[in-house]
């Protein structure tokens, strides 16, 4: 058997077969008809480096913003001098296979989850300090959930929002990713939490425990009385003077997301928009949010007391990524997408 350069020679289930594997190379911008399945080279291990064979990746909406306007996200690569990834995907559970040098945490045959680039592909090159052992009664698909959408709506709660118990919490665009775990962080975190969604998702998200929970498509918001400590936008489709009507006089707006129609234009204009806003004193927030391990473990806490599970609409297999990535970018997928080899 051949290994990948810097790789012990293993045998078993989690042996690297060959020198290539498949992957989802994106080729060009403009839509999902630019990703391809690809046979490409193994990733060769390095210094900290775990390489793992993938078992879930889940689709987040940086994959479909990356393929349909790649040329915004390609200068500020050049400016950052950041190396070009033509594999997407962000979010990883699998087998370590093989290990680097220095790497003292892993071991092959262990299941890993967390956090590395290129993951849509058979196997992954990842950080030994972005992953952390998989609990045993947690699936890959449920692991692969938790790097993005998890650290992102934790992050938007208790660190920006600083949500208290007690507290009146709305979460615009509760039905997508980042938005079913945020119903479920907010309750933990004590707070009475309005979700407001479209109707294919009602369901799911009244399932995660909302204490209510609103079809945009019937009701708007506005008309109602409650005004809130906290507004997490997700789905960044409504104009921001109007979700700032309901806050509270001491209550924040926090932005998480970008609309999916509107191009970069439209994203660039809602930064600058927010920009304006916080230079004016107004209590508004956007942020990207940051991968930390401790961060995960404290979802992994959360999950062992009951009060989060992941939540997934479909799986793909890796043959089909590319219509998960057309899929998240429809606006009708609920809760997370995954993509599994």
């Amino acid at each position: 058997m051949t290994t990948a350069t810097g790789a012990s020679d293993m045998t078993g289930e989690t042996a690297v077969p060959g020198r290539t594997m498949k992957a989802l190379v994106q080729e060009g911008r403009g839509s999902a008809d630019v990703l391809h399945l690809r046979e490409i080279p193994v990733p060769e291990l390095r210094e900290g480096r775990v390489l793992v064979r993938m078992r879930a990746a889940s689709v987040n909406a940086l994959d479909w913003h990356t393929t349909h306007g790649a040329l915004l996200l390609e200068i500020i690569g050049k400016i950052t001098r950041s190396k070009d990834e033509p594999v997407r995907g962000v979010d990883l559970a699998g087998t370590v296979v093989a290990v680097g040098p220095g790497v003292t945490r892993f071991k092959p045959g262990d299941d890993v989850f967390g956090g590395a680039v290129a993951t849509f592909a058979e196997y992954v090159r990842a950080r030994e300090d972005r992953l952390l052992p998989k609990p045993q009664d947690l699936s890959f698909e449920q692991a692969a959930t938790l790097n993005v959408a998890g650290h992102t709506a934790l992050q938007a709660l208790r660190d920006h929002a600083q949500v208290k118990p007690g507290q009146r919490v709305l979460i615009y665009g509760a039905g997508g990713g980042v938005g079913t775990f945020a119903v479920q962080i907010a309750k933990a975190l004590g707070a009475e939490v309005t979700a407001v969604t479209g109707p294919r998702n009602v369901d799911v998200v009244r399932s995660l425990g909302a204490d209510l929970v609103i079809d945009d498509s019937k009701e708007r918001v506005l008309r109602r009385p409650e005004r809130y400590d906290a507004v997490i936008d997700i789905a960044a489709t409504r104009p921001m003077s109007e979700l700032r009507r309901l806050l509270n006089p001491e209550g924040i707006l926090v932005e998480v997301g970008a609309a999916k129609h509107g191009g970069f234009v439209g994203i660039i204009a809602r930064l600058v928009e927010w920009i304006v806003r916080a230079r004016l004193g107004q209590r508004v927030k956007f942020f990207v949010s940051k991968s930390d391990t401790a961060d995960l473990e404290f979802l992994l806490e959360l999950i062992a007391a009951g009060k989060l599970r992941p939540a997934i609409d479909r799986t793909y297999p890796l043959a089909e990524a590319r219509e998960a990535v057309r899929y998240v970018g429809t606006g009708e997928a609920r809760a997370k997408v995954v993509i599994t080899a």
